[in-house]
């Protein structure tokens, strides 16, 4: 429950709702299970363009991490980081919603 407070993505209202984090809780564990012991495989890069989004106050994901993305394409790669934490679409989504458009038309 503390990480889920730290990471700033589930609203208050619904982290004080216990019978509802009694039901959410398992496939909140399975997914932080699925990131905790997934194991990269190395591929060759994809041929397909590749867009990497960011939160400049995020603790948890920094922007060279989302730089390294970069490697996993032969094609191009664009980086566009917004104002706000991890869970910056839930705050910035009007302009993220731009953004997507904009590269969705571009490489299209």
């Amino acid at each position: 429950m503390e990480l889920l407070r730290h990471l700033n993505g589930i609203p208050r209202e619904v982290l004080d709702h216990e019978e509802l984090m009694q039901i959410s809780l398992p496939v909140l564990r399975a997914d932080f299970a699925v990131y905790e012991t997934y194991v990269y495989p190395t591929e060759p890069p994809l041929n397909y363009p590749i867009s990497a989004f960011g939160g400049l106050r995020d603790r948890t994901v920094s922007q060279s991490d989302l730089e390294a993305w970069c490697e996993q394409t032969s094609g191009s790669f664009s980086l566009q980081m917004f104002p706000g934490d991890h869970f910056f679409l839930n705050t910035t989504q009007p302009l993220l919603l731009r953004v997507l458009s904009q590269e969705l038309h571009g490489d299209w």
